[in-house]
C-alpha cells in the first residue's frame, strides 16, 4: 500500500489556537473555509511557519505576492476579484495580529489592490436558448436524469448559490400563504424564502417520485444516487454539482471555459431584470447585502444578441 502524502505544514499551522480564534469569529462556515484557503495560500507563498514570521513581512512582500497571483499575459493567474478577496482576508488577519500584540503594524496598509472593470469578476450568463437546451439535456427516463433535470431547474428558476442548493433538505420545501416555497439558508446564515417555480416543482416532484418519496424530511433533496453504497443518500457536494453542471453544459455545446453553476445564477438574475422586475426585488431574491452586488449580475446591456451589429442595414 502506498504511503499517504504528508499533510502540508502550512495547513497544520492553521490549527494554531491564535488562528483558530480568528477564524471562528466568523459565523458562516463557507466564509471560514474561504478565509482558511486564502490564508494558507499566503503562508505557502511567503514560507510562514511560525507566528514570529509574520513580523518580518514587509509591504514589498505583499506587493510581490499580489503581482504573482495576477500571473502574466501568457500564463494568467487568479481573477481580479479573487486577488482582492485574498488580499482582504490576509489584511484583516494582520489587523487581528496587531490587536493581539503579535505584530507592530499591518504591512498591507497602503498596498494598492487591483481594480475591477465594470463587469470583471462576474460570471457570464448564458442565452435563453442555451438555458432551454440545458434544462432538457438530462435523460428524463431515469432517476439520475430526473434528479439532474430538477437540479438545473432549481438553479435556473431560483438563482440559488451552489452551497444553498446542496444544503436544501426535504423540510425546506414549505407551504407559506398557500404557496410552496424553498427555505434558503444563505450567506451569513441569513434565511430567505423563494416561491418554487411551477416548472421546477414538476421536475422536483418527478424526481422525488422516482426515488420513492422519502418520508424523512431531514434528508437532503439532492443526493447521491450512487449504487456503491458509500455515498448513497448523502447530499451532493458542491464539487459534484459543479461537475454536473459543466458536463451538461458541454453536452449542449456551451463554452465551459467561463461557465459554472454561478452562470446559472447570473442567467436567472438577468432574465428577471430583462422581463421587467425591479432590481431591489431581485436583490432580495438573490440574497445580496447590497444593490451594487446585484447590479453586477445585470447583463442586459451586454447581451450579444442586442448588439448594434444587428441594426446595421445596407
Amino acid at each position: 500500500m502506498p504511503t499517504p502524502a504528508p499533510e502540508s505544514p502550512f495547513k497544520a499551522f492553521l490549527e494554531r489556537p491564535l488562528i483558530q480564534d480568528w477564524l471562528n469569529n466568523t459565523t458562516s462556515p463557507n466564509t471560514r473555509d474561504a478565509m482558511r484557503v486564502d490564508l494558507q495560500a499566503f503562508l505557502e507563498a511567503l514560507k510562514v511557519r511560525e507566528i514570529d514570521d509574520f513580523s518580518r513581512i514587509q509591504r514589498s512582500d505583499d506587493m510581490e505576492w499580489r503581482d504573482s497571483m495576477a500571473g502574466t499575459k501568457e500564463n494568467p493567474g487568479f481573477a481580479t476579484r479573487s486577488i482582492k478577496r485574498k488580499m482582504s482576508t490576509v489584511a484583516k488577519f494582520f489587523e487581528y495580529l496587531c490587536d493581539q500584540g503579535e505584530v507592530k503594524e499591518n504591512p498591507f496598509l497602503g498596498v494598492e489592490r487591483p481594480k475591477l472593470t465594470a463587469n470583471e469578476g462576474t460570471t457570464a450568463a448564458i442565452g435563453e436558448r442555451q438555458a432551454r437546451d440545458l434544462l432538457d439535456a438530462p435523460d428524463s427516463d431515469t432517476a439520475l436524469g430526473k434528479r439532474d433535470r430538477a437540479i438545473l431547474a432549481t438553479f435556473l428558476f431560483h438563482a440559488l448559490r451552489r452551497s444553498e442548493l446542496c444544503g436544501l433538505r426535504l423540510k425546506d420545501i414549505q407551504e407559506r400563504e398557500g404557496i410552496k416555497q424553498f427555505k434558503i439558508l444563505g450567506k451569513g446564515e441569513k434565511e430567505r424564502y423563494i416561491p418554487i417555480h411551477p416548472s421546477a416543482a414538476r421536475r422536483i416532484n418527478d424526481y422525488l417520485e422516482a426515488i420513492g418519496n422519502p418520508a424523512d424530511k431531514e434528508l437532503p433533496i439532492f443526493r447521491s444516487l450512487s449504487n456503491n453504497g458509500k455515498n448513497a443518500g448523502k447530499a451532493l457536494t458542491t464539487t459534484a454539482v459543479y461537475q454536473l453542471v459543466l458536463r451538461y453544459g458541454e453536452k449542449v455545446g456551451i463554452d465551459i471555459s467561463n461557465f459554472s453553476p454561478h452562470s446559472l445564477r447570473a442567467t436567472a438574475a438577468t432574465n428577471t431584470l430583462s422581463n421587467g422586475e425591479d432590481i431591489r426585488r431581485v436583490q432580495k431574491w438573490l440574497g445580496h447585502a447590497t444593490i451594487q452586488t446585484t447590479a453586477m449580475y445585470d447583463k442586459r446591456n451586454n447581451r450579444p444578441e442586442d448588439s448594434p451589429t444587428y441594426r446595421v442595414k445596407y
